[in-house]
């Protein structure tokens, strides 16, 4: 069985994403819409808000089709909206590798050097866990 999470779910999270994002007075997107929004048939539509939800989405389920009341935190992460603390450590390890390029102090650079190789290792996984609890309390997620 393939996936179908880049060919269709993540196409059509972006859509509804985006469209949280730019409409934040909170109307509800109904499923035709997000499929004109995603250029998708509505079909494909129906069964990817069904898989997404409720991880991603927050669905409003009527007599028709289902509409889209809202989008997860895990959404917003998903598609890159909100900050993950995988990409801030390896961001500041990449950061720290090309300050040790342009760094003319040989002992400055060894230490740039052995900080973004410690923060590659094992001290990764526990910066990681620091920054993702500061920024789910930033956030204002528990």
């Amino acid at each position: 069985m393939e996936s179908a999470w880049e060919p269709r779910d993540l196409p059509v999270l972006e859509a509804v994403v985006r469209y949280f994002d730019e409409h934040p007075q909170g109307v509800m997107l109904r499923c035709e819409e997000v499929a004109k929004l995603a250029g998708r048939d509505p079909a494909e539509v129906y069964r990817a808000l069904k898989i997404l939800e409720p991880t991603y989405v927050r669905l409003a389920l009527g007599l028709g089709s289902p509409s889209v009341r809202g989008v997860t935190d895990q959404a917003r992460r998903v598609v890159g909206q909100w900050p993950s603390a995988e990409l801030w450590v390896e961001g500041l390890v990449q950061a720290l590798r090309e300050a040790a390029e342009w760094e003319p102090d040989p002992e400055r650079r060894g230490r740039l050097r052995a900080l973004a190789e410690g923060l590659g290792g094992f001290a990764r996984d526990v910066a990681v866990g620091v920054l993702s609890g500061g920024i789910t309390q930033t956030m204002g997620s528990t």
